[in-house]
């Protein structure tokens, strides 16, 4: 059996997310409550989040909201999710979901997003966590991002290794299966490659 028990999962909570986004959030929440690996995700009741929420719980998966108070406040926490983590902003929100997971799972959404991209991406490239990261490219969403990546290694702000930390899905069957063959580089050899 595969070791990943949790995973964090960024997505989009805006309410006008097209209907294929939402789609593909759901099924990844009940593929991942099949094989009982416990999400974390931003608390959100509404847009992705809200469906990927709905895929955990109606397959009796485990799923728990880490929110940063404001956000309680506005109303925008998730009532179906009876496990709640409040934090006292975005930052330590992120922190929590990276030191509670096995893994990182990004799907389409705006900039909240792409920071958490962004961040999962630099921890992993300076050795600070070896796990996977796995973008659900619904839609090929992210392929521009791709090509910008692809431009800092051409023009050398980062190593080709550096892109490759980051496996593409274009299912959510295939991202459990990213899940489940992830092999680690090793902490030394991601170290090595930042020293580069």
């Amino acid at each position: 059996m595969h070791s990943i028990r949790s995973v964090g999962v960024f997505c989009s909570s805006s309410s006008r997310t097209p209907a294929t986004y939402l789609d593909d959030a759901y099924r990844l929440g009940q593929l991942l409550a099949i094989e009982k690996i416990k999400v974390f995700y931003g608390g959100g009741a509404i847009g992705a989040m809200g469906a990927l929420a709905n895929g955990v719980l109606e397959e009796g998966g485990e799923i728990v909201g880490v929110i940063p108070g404001f956000m309680v406040e506005l109303e925008w926490a998730n009532p179906k999710i009876s496990e709640m983590i409040i934090t006292k902003d975005l930052a330590e929100r992120k922190q929590i979901i990276f030191e509670k997971t096995h893994g990182i799972i990004v799907l389409p959404g705006g900039t909240g997003t792409l920071d958490e991209l962004a961040e999962a991406l630099s921890h992993k490239k300076l050795g600070i966590f070896d796990i996977p990261l796995v973008l659900l490219n619904t839609l090929h969403f992210f392929d521009p991002l791709l090509e910008f990546l692809q431009r800092m290694v051409d023009e050398e702000f980062i190593l080709p290794e550096h892109k490759n930390f980051i496996s593409i899905a274009y299912s959510a069957d295939e991202v459990v299966q990213l899940l489940k063959s992830y092999q680690p580089f090793g902490e030394d050899n991601i170290r090595n490659i930042a020293a580069l």
